[in-house]
């Protein structure tokens, strides 16, 4: 990879920090959907997530540490828009997209990243949002009607 390929720290720190705020609302959204999840199937889903979305908030903390910068408190606009969604299947569908998204930008982004800490940490959040896209389809395909 050339370096004209690879992004700054300017721009490696400002994905970091965007990802960061949508994990931090997809924590939320998990932590306040169990409180009111239909039943014990929908309250481990969303333990499950809740885990892993807690778990890459801490990776890229990481990250942001490892390229000298510092973040913010923000929690993503995302949450707002999802807890709104009372239908629990719905809620979790665009919490899926949420998911979805974080894939994207990762994949977009990943071999542009020139710090191989930074995105060892990066394909590990890709790999365990691929599979909690995965799980969340096939957990919404058991529960909607033909």
């Amino acid at each position: 990879m050339s370096t004209q390929d690879s992004l700054s720290n300017k721009e490696i720190f400002d994905l970091l920090l965007q990802l960061l705020h949508a994990e931090r609302a997809g924590a939320k959204v998990c932590m306040q959907s169990i409180q009111e999840a239909p039943s014990d199937e929908y309250r481990q889903i969303l333990l499950d997530i809740h885990r892993d979305e807690s778990n890459s908030c801490a990776g890229l903390l990481n990250s942001i540490k490892i390229i000298g910068a510092t973040a913010d408190h923000r929690v993503g606009d995302f949450a707002k828009k999802c807890l709104i969604i009372s239908n629990f299947n719905d809620r979790l569908q665009y919490l899926n997209r949420g998911q979805q998204w974080v894939v994207r930008k990762i994949e977009d982004a990943i071999t542009k990243i020139h710090i191989n800490q930074v995105q060892s940490q990066l394909r590990e959040m890709l790999d365990v949002h691929r599979d909690n896209v995965t799980r969340i389809d096939q957990f919404l395909e058991q529960r909607t009607p033909d």
